[in-house]
Formats: C-alpha cells, sequence, structure tokens
C-alpha cells in the first residue's frame, strides 16, 4: 500500500498526499465494470476451491445406474454417461483451468521480466541477441506451435499433463512482454535516480531486480492479468482437441468436448453447456479486470 504523507501548505493547511498506488485503487473502485469483474472471478475462485471440497467426492466416483440424469434435488446439474455428478466435474475441472492459467500467467511474467530487463539495462550486443531469440520465439505460429508439442507428449503422465500444458503456453507467451518491459527500462535507465544508484556502487542485480523492473511492475500486472485469460482459453481449446488434460480428470476444455457427440449435444446439454458458460464468464470477468487495471494504472491519470 502507498505511503501516505502530509504536505503543508503556506497558509499552514495540511493536505493528505497519496501515493500511486493509492490513486490507483481509487480509480480501479470507481470503474464499476472492472470491479463487477472482479468480484464475479473472486466468487469463481472461491466455488472452484470450495464447492469440490464441501461436496465430498471423488473425480473417479460413478454410477451407472443414474447415467445421463437431468438436474434434479439430489444432483443439481445431473449426471454424465458414468453417472458421475456434473456439478462437482464443473467446478473441479474449472480448479484445474484457472491453475493452468495462473502458471502460464507467472510464467509468462518470470521470463518477460528476466529477459525484458536484462536486455534493456545492458544493451549492445546482449540487447541485441536476446531480441533476436525473442523475435523468434514470437514469429512461431503460437496455436499450431502449441498443438504440434502437445500431441507429441504423449508420454507425460495424466498427473502432470495440466503443468505440462502451462509450461508451454508459457514458454511461448513472453517475448510481448519483455519487449514492453525492455522499452521502459530503455527509458528508466538514463534518469537521475539510476545515476544515483551508480554513484552508491550498487550491483547490477540490484539496480535491474530493486530499482528499474520494480518501476514497471503495472505495466507487468495488467499484462498478467490479460495472459491469464488466454492461457484458460488456450488450455480449453487444447483439451477439447483432445491434447490437454484427458479424462478422467475433467477441465472446462474436455467437458465441452462432450459436445462432439449429436447425441449429448442434443439430448443432455447439461453435461457441456455449464463448462462454456463457465469459461466464458471466467475470460470475461478477466479481461474486465485486466482493462480496468490499464486504466487505472494509466500514467496520464496518474496525479
Amino acid at each position: 500500500m502507498a505511503k501516505k504523507d502530509a504536505v503543508v501548505l503556506d497558509t499552514g493547511e495540511k493536505i493528505e498526499s497519496i501515493g500511486p498506488w493509492a490513486i490507483a485503487w481509487r480509480k480501479f473502485k470507481a470503474n464499476r465494470v472492472a470491479m463487477a469483474g472482479l468480484v464475479i472471478f473472486i466468487l469463481i475462485i472461491l466455488s472452484v476451491i470450495i464447492v469440490p471440497m464441501v461436496m465430498g467426492i471423488s473425480v473417479s466416483d460413478y454410477d451407472t445406474s443414474i447415467a445421463n440424469q437431468a438436474p434434479s434435488a439430489a444432483h443439481l446439474l445431473g449426471t454424465d454417461n458414468q453417472g458421475r455428478d456434473c456439478l462437482y466435474r464443473l467446478f473441479l475441472g474449472g480448479r484445474i483451468s484457472i491453475i493452468v492459467g495462473l502458471l502460464a500467467a507467472l510464467l509468462t511474467v518470470v521470463l518477460g521480466c528476466l529477459v525484458g530487463g536484462i536486455s534493456g539495462y545492458y544493451g549492445g550486443m546482449t540487447d541485441n541477441l536476446l531480441m533476436r531469440f525473442s523475435e523468434i520465439v514470437y514469429a512461431l505460429p503460437f496455436t499450431p506451435m502449441i498443438i504440434a508439442v502437445a500431441a507429441t507428449m504423449v508420454w507425460v503422465p495424466q498427473s502432470q499433463k495440466m503443468y505440462t500444458v502451462a509450461l508451454l503456453i508459457g514458454l511461448l507467451s513472453w517475448p510481448g512482454l519483455a519487449r514492453l518491459v525492455r522499452g521502459q527500462i530503455l527509458t528508466l535507465r538514463e534518469q537521475e535516480f539510476m545515476q544515483a544508484c551508480t554513484a552508491l556502487g550498487l550491483s547490477d542485480f540490484s539496480k535491474i531486480f530493486k530499482h528499474l523492473l520494480p518501476n514497471v511492475i503495472s505495466l507487468v500486472i495488467v499484462n498478467a492479468t490479460l495472459q491469464m485469460a488466454s492461457a484458460v482459453l488456450t488450455e480449453a481449446g487444447l483439451s477439447f482437441l483432445g491434447m490437454g488434460v484427458m479424462p478422467p480428470t475433467p477441465s472446462w476444455g474436455n467437458l465441452m468436448n462432450l459436445a462432439r457427440d449429436a447425441r449429448i449435444f442434443q439430448y443432455y446439454p447439461w453435461q457441456w453447456m455449464p463448462a462454456g458458460l463457465m469459461c466464458l464468464l471466467t475470460v470475461v470477468s478477466i479481461n474486465l479486470v485486466g482493462e480496468g487495471l490499464r486504466d487505472a494504472f494509466d500514467p496520464k491519470e496518474l496525479q
């Protein structure tokens, strides 16, 4: 939280001044659409954590005698073709999808900040090498590449599949953030506070990670938020195609995959439609938060 200071005017009147973080938070709170997105996303997070725990059943629990039952008091979203509770699988699948999004966004931030920070600070040959490498990665067709790599990793254990998907998404998503961070660092390194750091004899590590990167954190937060939404959609797409998280472990993607069966699509919409709606709601809420953060951290408005 930003530290509050008191500014004393010539008249003796004290005016409380606040830092840019507090200003950004006030602007974000004033944005009703962004706040609605944040509330919805928090509710989704709490639901995917709490509901499977409260229901107290296992992902492998099934009863074929109640297969394909419509929603009822016993099963609020009905059952699938193996008699498994669709509500439980919906929220457990959401947990998998959101974890993949979080891990992919985290890896993107780490790689983007590391490459962009080093490239922008050192410049010269280091900058050229890192930026040419990032351009090569950026030029790779994202969707075909991730599908091709995921299809070849059949040897990965099912329990590790969601981490593999997150790793693939993160490894192919960082160049855009790296270029943004580099551009900011190139500007910041010429400012007076960096000259003061040099005069104090601080190490390059300290200059980059303690003084330069904290000044681009707002840019990183906005990018990570939007990247998470993209990762959730990518995981859903891979699982829908059968190259991501595979049954019996549910994810929103492989639950939507059930709609490829014409009989399930037509007669049992409760088995696939809720997953599509939850995925849509999650991505929209994250994007609303991201847009709100972008407006809140706009440097033209932080005054």
